[in-house]
């Protein structure tokens, strides 16, 4: 990805429009393609933010008639994007597969789409997706994950608790955000060439904002190329966490092996 490569204009600031209409560009493409491979996905759309990336795909993909049962600490994205859409949405406890499968068995009719966040954003805890992937496969329901919190951290390369676990064949789709451990701007939603498809024609946070300018992709790339290196700071950051988890300290705590550690004050 050389400036000869890509031409004068891959060092704009702005993208000077939406993707659909003024504002595509080399580079955006080739990210997408190299995220795609990064995250052993067949597809990836870029999104400009998080926010944007569920906003975009709850509220587009689930049509009426369908559900979306969602884990009830799930980031205010994702329960954002389902309110505007006209699926049928219902959150189960956290972490408690035996509430998924209770929701699940009560479905009746449509597709039903299952979502959670790998890494949760308030208490750093991580989803059981395992358990969450056979349950999916035994319904017939849709996993989407939000790897917000994971990506840069968790997994091989820091590529997300889906990839350490081996699952990516079994997700709908799945959401890496940029502006966490990745220290840039941005989000992708990995999944099929026609999920990719779906979006761009239907995804209003897609379709009707102005594109991430080429210094934004090409920020994102750079760091994604940093990544597999990155090895000694993972585990230094690993390190951290355990010794604070190790303390002595005067008030409980969530039970967390990620970098992010909150306080418990459920038995006050």
């Amino acid at each position: 990805m050389d400036r000869e490569k890509l031409g004068e204009g891959v060092w704009a600031h702005g993208s000077m429009g939406s993707r659909l209409l003024a504002g595509n560009y080399p580079l955006a493409e080739e990210v997408e393609g190299m995220l795609a491979e990064f995250h052993a996905a067949t597809a990836g759309l870029l999104f400009n933010s998080g926010y944007d990336a569920n906003l975009g795909i709850l509220s587009s993909v689930p049509q009426r008639g369908d559900t979306i049962l969602y884990d009830e600490l799930s980031h205010a994205s994702i329960r954002d994007g389902m309110r505007l859409s006209f699926a049928r949405a219902f959150g189960f406890a956290h972490n408690d597969i035996s509430d998924l499968e209770r929701r699940l068995r009560g479905v009746d009719g449509g597709t039903v789409f299952v979502v959670t966040e790998s890494v949760f954003s308030m208490d750093g805890d991580m989803a059981p997706l395992a358990e969450i992937v056979a349950l999916c496969r035994q319904y017939g329901a849709h996993l989407i994950v939000d790897e917000a919190h994971a990506t840069g951290v968790v997994g091989p390369a820091g590529a997300g608790l889906v990839q350490e676990l081996g699952l990516e064949a079994d997700c709908f789709a799945r959401v890496h955000t940029f502006g966490k451990a990745v220290g840039c701007h941005g989000a992708v939603v990995l999944g099929s060439e026609r999920l990719k498809s779906y979006l761009v024609n239907f995804s209003r946070s897609f379709i009707y904002t102005t594109a991430l300018p080429p210094v934004a992709a090409r920020a994102i790339a750079v760091a994604y190329g940093l990544l597999p290196r990155m090895d000694v700071q993972r585990e230094r950051l690993q390190g951290l966490v355990e010794r604070f988890r190790s303390a002595s300290l005067p008030y409980g705590r969530v039970d967390s092996v990620t970098p992010i550690q909150a306080g418990d004050h459920s038995g006050e």
